[in-house]
Formats: C-alpha cells, sequence, structure tokens
C-alpha cells in the first residue's frame, strides 16, 4: 500500500504472477516521473525485494522538495514547490 501526495486514497501496487517471476533475481531499476516524499519509491522498493529483484538504482524525471537532496536517485530537473500564492518556495 502506498498514500502518495498526488492520490487521496491509499493505493495498492500489485504485481501479477508472470511479472513477478520475471523480476526474480534480476537486477531492476525503479523509474518514476516524479520523487517527491519518496513513499512511492518504497513501496515499489518493498514490492521487488518481495518477488526477489535486486534494485540496482532509482531514477526519475523530476525531483520535488527534500527528493532534490536524495543521493539515492538520479533526476533529470528539480521541479519547485510553490506556496498559495504560486510563488517559489523551493
Amino acid at each position: 500500500e502506498v498514500k502518495s501526495i498526488t492520490t487521496a486514497a491509499v493505493q495498492k501496487l500489485y504485481l501479477d504472477g508472470a511479472d513477478a517471476a520475471m523480476m526474480n533475481g534480476k537486477r531492476v531499476l525503479i523509474v518514476d516521473d516524479v520523487i517527491s516524499t519518496g513513499e512511492s519509491l518504497r513501496a515499489l522498493e518493498t514490492l521487488v525485494e518481495e518477488v526477489g529483484g535486486n534494485i540496482v538504482g532509482r531514477m526519475a524525471i523530476l525531483a520535488e522538495g527534500e527528493a532534490q537532496d536524495r543521493k539515492d536517485i538520479v533526476y533529470l530537473e528539480k521541479l519547485p514547490l510553490f506556496n498559495a500564492k504560486g510563488e517559489i518556495i523551493g
């Protein structure tokens, strides 16, 4: 289960048997569109590890907020944070 800042409800992540079997013993690169709090990333890491995958890297198109300071991810660009007035705060 994952609670994302972009979705109100808790979400469940699933892998079907064929995909799970394909990851077993394999090197896995996790790629996400945006990493912010890291909750989705943590949920994916747990899922991959549960089926026997070996996580070798974490990447994103954009990193938002504190994710920009993480040393365990590679990202293409920073996504600034905005306040209620639409001004960049971080």
